[in-house]
């Protein structure tokens, strides 16, 4: 029951913070509309230029901005938005490199069969949130990642709940274009992603957090005393 009650919590975030799902759903929408004329991959495609742009601007404003949101939607207390708008302008140059650095690490990794690119992300995963909540340097917010997933592990149910979601947003969207209209594909699938994103982002949040040494939900969950 705990498990479940810990899951529901987590998933339901983005429906009960209004910010993170809106601020999502423009991150997700400008995306996609982007790489509607150039994948990520289209690198001999002019227009890839803007989609690579795109990402890498956007990404680090949304993550100084809806980071501290989703915190504060875990802990059940009050988003400050002048704070969130307050503090992005810092921590963007650091996730901006930092962006640039473990997306290069984990395309490496990629090319060598998928699975070091893997493990790489896994070991880098929680480098945005050092920066956001530790203020931390770009090459600190590093070691820190690697030093919270020195055993494997510990983060195999972040793995495999990330996985899950991948793996769901994906058959979404395998059934949104075998039988929906093209409208509708282009609408599920901007909310699909905005819905992966954030719900990315809450369980990586949640489980730094926990990391920590705190357990922002642990005063929702029913005592098993």
């Amino acid at each position: 029951m705990r498990t479940w009650t810990r899951t529901s919590r987590l998933l339901s975030l983005p429906f009960r913070s209004p910010a993170v799902l809106a601020l999502s759903l423009v991150y997700a929408g400008t995306l996609y509309a982007t790489i509607l004329r150039a994948g990520l991959l289209e690198v001999t495609n002019p227009f890839w230029v803007v989609t690579a742009g795109a990402l890498l601007l956007l990404s680090p404003v949304y993550h100084a901005l809806v980071l501290p949101m989703i915190a504060a939607a875990l802990r059940d207390e009050r988003s400050d938005w002048r704070s969130a708008v307050g503090d992005w302008q810092g921590a963007f140059p650091r996730l901006l490199v930092g962006e640039i650095a473990v997306g290069a690490a984990v395309g490496i990794g990629a090319l060598l069969l998928v699975i070091p690119g893997i493990y790489i992300g896994m070991r880098l995963i929680y480098y945005k949130q050092a920066i956001v909540f530790d203020r931390s340097a770009m090459t600190a917010s590093l070691r820190d990642s690697l030093a919270r997933t020195d055993d494997w592990r510990s983060i195999g149910g972040l793995f495999i709940g990330l996985a899950l979601l991948y793996a769901c947003v994906l058959g979404g969207d395998v059934l949104l274009v075998s039988y929906a209209s093209s409208a509708a594909v282009h609408v599920g699938s901007v909310v699909g992603s905005a819905l992966l994103i954030a719900w990315m982002n809450v369980l990586v949040t949640a489980s730094y957090l926990r990391r920590r040494g705190e357990d922002p939900l642990s005063d929702s969950l029913p005592s098993t005393d």
